[in-house]
């Protein structure tokens, strides 16, 4: 399991914005990092840059290039599909958890998020809509109350967030999405764990544009 630097120090707060600037884009896959200039960049001294570089690279977000340059890890065709299945063999486990122990405050906190979801999509915020679907997912999966689970699905997230850059997300697919979601909640609250299983692993295995 990963262990980043606390974020009161100086290697928690630069990882923290180094590890920003990859999912948001900013610093774009391929791109270098390299000790120096990143030292440079942040006025700091080479330790903590180290030490951020070194977290990062354990969380699979820098990866090794030519003559040993950390470069940001480009998500390939290869490592989505590898994702996807982990996904939906960690969400699926936590669905079927989640079934048996799920309480009305769950399906409230659920049926909540995906009305937020549905009038960020109205409203074509595709931004917000996307940051309110890691919210969804991260939420049902915490209906299980396994922590290492949620360990697990959060380094997962990383690559999920990177593989959506530069992705179009018109609003037909986003309200199908909540469509999906409201489907989802229903699964939860009727208590059939291998159908909400299942159901959850059609919706994150999806790669078409839904309508």
């Amino acid at each position: 399991m990963t262990t980043s630097p606390s974020p009161s120090t100086k290697a928690g707060r630069l990882h923290a914005d180094l590890r920003d600037a990859i999912l948001s884009g900013r610093l774009a896959p391929g791109d270098p990092v390299d000790e120096a200039t990143t030292a440079a960049e942040h006025g700091v001294s080479r330790t903590p840059v180290r030490e951020a570089l070194r977290a990062l690279t354990s969380e699979g977000l820098l990866v090794p290039g030519p003559r040993r340059q950390l470069r940001v890890v480009d998500v390939s065709p290869e490592h989505r599909r590898e994702v996807t299945s982990l996904r939906i063999a960690l969400e699926g486990t936590g669905a079927r958890r989640a079934s048996e122990v799920r309480t009305d405050d769950d399906l409230e906190r659920l049926r909540a998020l995906v009305d937020r979801q549905r009038r960020q999509a109205t409203g074509d915020d595709a931004a917000a809509f996307l940051a309110a679907d890691e919210d969804f997912h991260r939420a049902l999966a915490e209906v299980a109350g396994m922590p290492t689970l949620l360990l697990l699905l959060d380094q997962l997230g990383a690559f999920v967030r990177l593989a959506r850059l530069g992705e179009a997300t018109p609003r037909r697919h986003m309200l199908a999405i909540t469509r999906e979601h409201d489907d989802l909640v229903d699964l939860l609250e009727a208590g059939d764990g291998q159908a909400l299983a299942d159901a959850l692993a059609a919706h994150i295995g999806s790669t078409a544009p839904r309508d």
